[in-house]
Formats: C-alpha cells, structure tokens, sequence
C-alpha cells in the first residue's frame, strides 16, 4: 500500500532540513504560537499547504504512471 501523505511528508521534510541547515524560517499565520526554539522551516498552516501541495503532485504523478506514461529520471521537460 502507498500513502501519498507519508511520501509528501517525506519530501517536505527533506526541504524542511534544508531549511533548518540555511536557518530559514518561512512565515506563517500561526508564528505567534511558534516555540521559541522552533523558529526554523516550516511551522503550522504554511507546513500543511506545502504538505498538500506536494501530496497533490504525488496523486497526480502516480495517475499518470496508471495512464501509461513514461517516467524518465534526471532529466527536465524544458516545459517546466
């Protein structure tokens, strides 16, 4: 079985880490509610969209592999 929220939630937090080494902290509604030690990365509903964002994409990707289209790794479109 494949859960796409547990594929997303990896992959943001593969950009969250990113984050955290850089020190970057992304604004979000809820940062009056952030810790103090936990102004890194993503936080709240900022942390959500981007979890469906991504989530979205995985659907839409695993869709069209169902559709029969071709992966082909490494490489760009060039229509991105």
């Amino acid at each position: 079985m494949i859960y796409t929220r547990d594929e997303a939630s990896i992959i943001v937090d593969i950009f969250e880490s990113a984050l955290t080494k850089y020190d970057i902290s992304v604004p979000s509604p809820e940062d009056d509610e952030r810790e103090p030690d936990n102004m890194v990365g993503l936080y709240g509903s900022t942390y959500f969209d981007v979890l469906d964002a991504v989530e979205e994409q995985l659907c839409s990707l695993l869709a069209r592999c169902r559709r029969g289209e071709k992966i082909t790794e490494c490489e760009f479109s060039g229509t991105v």
